[in-house]
Parts: C-alpha cells; sequence; structure tokens
C-alpha cells in the first residue's frame, strides 16, 4: 500500500517562495529575518501540515546544527590527508564548531552533490576557493551563510579570513634574496587567492630592489611537468625560484639536483608556504609559515556570528612569520 509523501521543508520553502535556509530560520526562531517573512513562513507550513523533526530545524534549540567545511580542490587531485595545512583547519575547526553546541560535516567541492544533501546547513566554511567557485555562487542563490579561508580570486569577496601572503612573501624575499637578483614565481594547479596575494608581494619586491621576476605555471605536480617549467626558468638566469606551495618546493628541489645543480650554491630555492616536510628536505627549504589553527578558529568563530545574526563582521588577515633554511639563507649586509 502506497501512503501519503510526508511534506517537507522544500516543499515549505517552494509554497512561500523562499530558500530551505529561511523557512528553517522562521520555525525555529533563529536569524535575522524580516517579521512578515517569518509569520507567513509559519502559515504556509501550518497549511501543509508541516512537522518539522529535529534534524530538519538544525537542532539549534537543543545546539546541533549542522556546519559544512568543504575544500576546494588543488594541484595533483591533494586529498585532506596530503595536506597538513588542511588537515589542521579541518581538525580546529571542528573543534571550535562542536564547543558551540554545532555538528562539523565535511563537504565534497561539488554543487551537484552538496545539492543533495536533505538536511539544511546552518552555515559553511569553505577552504581556499577556486577562481568564480560554483559552491560560493551555490551557497549564495541558497542563502546558506559561509566565510572563506582564503576568497575567490574571480568574484566580490564576500566574509574571509586569511594569512597575509602579499606581506609575508615580501619579508622572506627581503630575507633571503640580493637587490638586482632574477627571480621565478612557479605556480601550479588552479587560481587560489593565497597565490595572487604572494605573487604581488614578490612583484612589489622585485619592482622596488632592481630585480626581475618571471612568472611560470604547470597544471600538475608531475615531476616531468616540473622539470620543464624549472628547465624554462633555468633558461633565464634565473637565480632564485619561489615555488607556491610545499609540495612544488620538494619537487623543484629533486629537478635542480637531477640537473646536477647545488642548492643555494647555484640557485636558491624558496616556498610561499612552509610544512614539516621542508625542514626535513636536504637542504631545508626556506619559507613563509601558514596559521591554520588560527585561521580555522577565526573562521570558525566568524561562521557562529553570521549565524547567530551578528552585523558588522569584517574580513581579516594574520601576520606571518618567515623560516629561515639553509636552501636559501639570510643575506648579510
Amino acid at each position: 500500500m502506497t501512503g501519503k509523501r510526508k511534506t517537507t521543508i522544500k516543499d515549505v520553502a517552494a509554497a512561500a517562495g523562499v530558500s530551505v535556509t529561511t523557512v528553517s530560520d522562521a520555525l525555529s526562531g533563529k536569524g535575522r529575518l524580516p517579521e512578515p517573512t517569518r509569520l507567513k513562513v509559519k502559515a504556509v507550513a501550518e497549511t501543509l501540515n508541516y512537522r518539522p523533526s529535529a534534524i530538519a530545524l538544525g537542532l539549534r534549540e537543543g545546539g546541533l546544527g549542522m556546519v559544512g567545511i568543504c575544500i576546494a580542490p588543488a594541484a595533483g587531485n591533494a586529498i585532506l590527508t596530503d595536506v597538513g595545512y588542511w588537515a589542521a583547519i579541518v581538525t580546529h575547526a571542528s573543534q571550535t564548531i562542536l564547543a558551540q553546541g554545532l555538528a562539523p560535516v565535511l563537504l565534497p567541492h561539488s554543487v551537484d552533490l552538496i545539492g543533495r544533501l536533505t538536511i539544511p546547513l546552518d552555515g559553511a566554511l569553505v577552504v581556499d576557493p577556486l577562481e568564480y567557485d560554483p559552491v560560493l555562487a551555490f551557497f549564495d542563490e541558497k542563502k546558506v551563510r559561509y566565510v572563506t579561508i582564503g576568497r575567490d580570486p574571480g568574484r566580490e569577496a564576500a566574509l574571509w579570513v586569511d594569512d597575509d601572503n602579499r606581506t609575508g612573501i615580501s619579508r622572506l624575499l627581503e630575507r633571503t634574496a640580493q637587490p638586482g637578483a632574477a627571480l621565478a614565481f612557479l605556480t601550479v594547479g588552479p587560481k587560489k587567492s593565497y597565490v595572487v596575494d604572494a605573487l604581488e608581494g614578490a612583484r612589489h619586491w622585485a619592482s622596488t630592489h632592481g630585480s626581475s621576476l618571471k612568472v611560470l605555471h604547470c597544471e600538475g605536480l608531475e615531476q616531468e611537468q616540473v622539470d620543464r617549467m624549472v628547465e624554462r626558468a633555468l633558461r633565464g638566469g634565473v637565480t632564485m625560484l619561489i615555488a607556491q606551495v610545499d609540495r612544488l618546493a620538494l619537487r623543484v628541489l629533486a629537478s635542480l639536483e637531477a640537473k646536477g645543480l647545488r642548492v643555494p650554491d647555484d640557485v636558491r630555492l624558496l616556498s610561499a608556504s612552509d610544512g614539516p616536510e621542508l625542514e626535513r628536505a636536504s637542504p631545508p627549504i626556506s619559507a613563509v609559515r601558514q596559521h591554520p589553527d588560527a585561521l580555522a578558529d577565526m573562521a570558525a568563530n566568524a561562521l557562529l556570528d553570521l549565524i547567530r545574526g551578528k552585523a558588522d563582521l569584517k574580513s581579516a588577515t594574520i601576520p606571518m612569520e618567515t623560516a629561515i633554511r639553509p636552501s636559501a639563507p639570510a643575506i648579510t649586509a
């Protein structure tokens, strides 16, 4: 026997002409909604005989609402456990979210898959969004609150937090590069805001110190691709290479060693992001230090404030430190 289909929160949203998030806010008594909208949603829910479960309401009264954590893809099809920066963010953001009585859930970076969720999200954190990121566009359309770690380089920035990558790489060059040196900035994979910012910092340093800066890109981290990129850089007489991320820096080091070049005697090598493998490399690689723990806490707390309706929230950056190692020792005056 076929029973009558139970009314869902999506049915109420469609009938009221609002988003699922608005229905959830209206029925839970949370969020910053105009009173007429709240009353309209409640009236529609009553007419449709909709009785939300605790889960459909996000368990907001009891505290256990759902907060998504979504990581945009990077070069080389990296997964969470490949990138210590991501793992630290997920761990610390989850701790902050749980401490406030909410439930973190790891989301795929896929509009199609996120769109199939049957439980409404209270909000989401998006890490290292892509240029013109489709997930952010989806959240905007569905009126899901979100905070990003890093920015979408192709669209007007929403609420975000990040390391001060521009100043960080400039300070690293100030300590390790001779004025007039020929530099190459090596990038890989999709465009991310931290790369845009670090590249801007490198360009600023080069322009104020009489140095040239070449920018080279490869799509993946396969050693052959990296070797070709390094070869192009060296043909231009480059004496310092700046790798976008730690995993690329390690492959660049391997490429230089295969060519019989000594680091730092023949070529200096820097990384625009740090990682434990860089300190263990031979030679250890100089880098700019990121702050995934602090960024995760800042982003999670900003999102919680956003969910609670706090106004006048502002984006923010964290100053970065430099780690000077033998691949590019400090220059002497």
